[in-house]
């Protein structure tokens, strides 16, 4: 999974602008939002990037009280749980924010105008260079929800065909084949995280990883 810090290749400082904005703009698109159900006196952004956007919402609590809630918006992402030859495919990945190396499902932003099953087959190519011929959505959900506007979809991929990886330049990825009996306690291990976690379980609830 991959931001928007970094830069093109050859080219002029405006080019290079112009096609970062570009790339923000596509990524970070808006998510649908159901209809309060507690009055909003004002929702405000405080803080905003390619990456995400930050503010809060002035809101009418039901006795009477208003509070801001703070949000931190970001564009929807997805997971993808790939099977090849009995394994599953896992990356490692060192993640800067929390100082940890990890082995990590697949994943990645689902861009303006993609669906989630289209975003899965252009990340899992893109960071594993496996090209699925199937792909299914197994689930979506809202996460972090006290603090997130951010949705995440999970897709199961088979027929598998190998191919050449396109990483972004921020993305130093190894990927790892682990067998199918060793994914869910591989997902477990420490230090691991939610959306490896998630996409596992699952995959495993369905059916999907037996042995």
């Amino acid at each position: 999974m991959s931001d928007d810090n970094h830069h093109g290749g050859d080219g002029t400082a405006d080019e290079k602008n112009h096609s970062e904005g570009t790339r923000a703009e596509k990524r970070h698109h808006k998510q649908a939002l159901s209809e309060p159900e507690w009055d909003v006196i004002e929702s405000v952004p405080e803080y905003e990037t390619g990456w995400f956007t930050g503010g809060y919402d002035l809101v009418e609590q039901p006795d009477g009280t208003t509070k801001r809630y703070y949000w931190a918006e970001l564009p929807p992402a997805v997971v993808i749980v790939a099977v090849t030859d009995e394994h599953v495919l896992f990356v490692e990945q060192y993640r800067p924010t929390i100082r940890e190396t990890q082995l990590e499902l697949p994943a990645g932003i689902v861009e303006s105008g993609e669906s989630f099953t289209a975003a899965a087959e252009r990340e899992l190519r893109e960071e594993t260079g496996f090209s699925p011929e199937a792909v299914s959505l197994l689930q979506t959900c809202w996460c972090t929800t006290g603090l997130l506007r951010h949705r995440r979809g999970f897709v199961f991929a088979t027929g598998l065909t190998p191919g050449d990886r396109t990483l972004d330049t921020n993305e130093f990825l190894v990927p790892r084949a682990i067998p199918i009996e060793e994914a869910i306690d591989t997902a477990r291990e420490a230090p691991t995280n939610d959306a490896t976690l998630e996409g596992v379980l699952l995959a495993a609830r369905d059916g999907l990883l037996a042995e």
